[in-house]
């Protein structure tokens, strides 16, 4: 097994970190949590992919109810293990919540077909409005992702009715993506459906439109919980299931529920409202992506900065690591843009892109101007499945040492089988005179260990920001030698990295922090 550090510590740190074997900082006893810290209140929708134990692909989507007082009084949740579908409609445990705003969620409530109760461990923004969490129960799930503060007022399809562009990622054995959009009326009908696909060593599929083509909504709606269901049918007249959870009007988080048959993902991701009229114009947008490579087979990871100017010329600067094989600062100007007001979608070529650990061809979305999804469209076997979000950068020409002067949330995790892991945490940082200072609180889950909690360390980096485009590179020496981690700041104390360090101490899942 691939033992990880996290990004930003020191190896010699993070070892002392999650080297135990299910020592915890938690109590999952119930009773208030801290007056001032009892931000965990009300409903709040989750997603998180990963493994089970055997190493099959997996998903569990839900909502909980939290009473404020450390009590879980309600919710739902679906769980997909490898296309085994469970569900449960009255959920009940208790949580825990320190001033760190970190904790545990324990459900008391059995799930039907899953072993052991459900548990994950949290760690929350300061607003209480989001967080990342990650599973810790006995089953042994290696799962992650994210849970949002629901807005109930938002429960009917009338309220979430409008435009949508949506991600969705199915893991190993082979990495599928699948980016797309579509129309909700209030009356649950659906409109202009466009659908892309791309699949690792595979190649893409797309646009897919018209004909069978279609999302179906649950006259339904979602219920109580914020649940309701929906059907994608693509052009082979392929039907998919899922589940999916609304956070607010304008976002739901999604899982796949389709049972053992033809059909072999288990996608998760989330759907976000476009607000037009849009342009494919971007002054700087941030994009993280993750992939899979099935040459080596493991994760690759992609960061960088895209700009399009008069929404036909792209200029974009990255780095990649695949496994070691690191791509450092690669840059590309004048690369070509096609896009469509009309439906949000717009294609990128990068010329060899591909060769330096991206693609050659990409295809996005944009939920607003700078702010979507993306996708590897290279085609044939060069095709890695990399997706993930774009995000519009501020701060650019002003980043410096305060940008990493506060607390932030992390998580960090893999999409194939060889980098099956999660952490999740908390980071306080300070950096001046080209010093970062940081600690860490962290909780992690890797395969045949049992889960580590609430563990605590700093370090330092020596730490490099370029002004104008928000590269960070951060560097330091373990027990294994020099390491070098970069990232790209799309704001103060939000960022995503890579691991650029030699091949034998490399850690390949991507990195996220937003502020606290």
């Amino acid at each position: 097994m691939k033992l990880w550090k996290l990004s930003l510590l020191p190896l010699a740190t993070v070892v002392a970190l999650i080297s135990g074997c299910g020592g915890s900082g938690y109590s999952a006893s119930g009773g208030p949590p801290p007056p001032t810290t009892n931000v965990l209140n009300g409903q709040y929708a989750f997603v998180l992919s990963g493994f089970d134990p055997s190493a099959n692909q997996m998903g569990i989507a839900g909502s909980i109810t939290a009473d404020g007082h450390g009590n879980i009084t309600g919710g739902s949740v679906d769980v997909n293990d490898n296309q085994v579908i469970n569900s449960s409609s009255a959920l009940a445990g208790s949580y825990t919540l320190d001033s760190n705003f970190r904790g545990a969620i324990t459900l008391t409530s059995a799930v039907p077909g899953v072993a052991h109760p459900l548990a994950f461990a949290f760690t929350l923004k300061a607003d209480g409005s989001a967080g990342n969490m990650i599973g810790i129960d006995a089953n042994g799930f290696i799962i992650s992702g994210t849970m949002q503060k629901q807005d109930a007022t938002a429960f009917s399809l009338a309220k979430i009715a409008g435009d949508f562009a949506f991600e969705l990622d199915s893991r190993g054995p082979n990495q599928n993506s699948l980016l797309g959009r579509f129309t909700l009326s209030s009356s649950g009908t659906t409109t202009n459906v466009v659908l892309d696909l791309g699949v690792a060593g595979v190649g893409p599929t797309g646009p897919a439109t018209g004909g069978t083509v279609a999302a179906t909504f649950a006259a339904a709606g979602p219920n109580g919980s914020g649940r309701g269901t929906v059907i994608l049918t693509d052009d082979a007249n392929v039907a998919r299931s899922f589940v999916y959870y609304v956070v607010a009007a304008g976002t739901s988080l999604v899982m796949e529920i389709d049972q053992t048959g033809s059909v072999q993902t288990v996608y998760t991701g989330v759907a976000s409202k476009q607000t037009f009229p849009l342009s494919a114009t971007m002054a700087a947008s941030v994009f993280a992506l993750s992939g899979y490579d099935t040459v080596s087979p493991n994760d690759l990871s992609a960061v960088g900065v895209l700009t399009v100017t008069n929404s036909n010329t792209a200029n974009l600067l990255w780095d990649a690591d695949d496994v070691g094989l690191v791509s450092a600062q690669i840059a590309l100007a004048g690369q070509a843009v096609v896009f469509d007001p009309i439906t949000g979608r717009g294609t990128i070529a990068a010329a060899g892109g591909h060769s330096h650990g991206l693609f050659d061809n990409a295809v996005f979305y944009l939920t607003s101007s700078g702010n979507g999804f993306l996708l590897d469209a290279t085609a044939g076997t060069n095709n890695r499945a990399l997706a993930g979000h774009l995000q519009v950068q501020t701060g650019g020409g002003s980043f410096g040492m305060t940008t990493f002067s506060g607390k932030k949330v992390i998580h960090q995790t893999g999409v194939s089988v060889n980098d099956a892991g999660a952490v999740e945490g908390l980071l306080s940082d300070s950096a001046s005179n080209n010093i970062l200072t940081e600690t860490g609180y962290l909780d992690s889950k890797f395969p045949l260990l049992n889960p580590t909690l609430n563990q605590s360390g700093t370090g330092t980096e020596n730490i490099v920001i370029d002004s104008t485009t928000g590269r960070v590179t951060l560097t330091f020496n373990d027990i294994n030698g020099a390491n070098t981690n970069v990232l790209y700041m799309i704001g103060p104390d939000q960022y995503v990295g890579v691991d650029e360090s030699a091949a034998s101490h490399n850690t390949i899942p991507i990195m996220f922090a937003d502020p606290q």
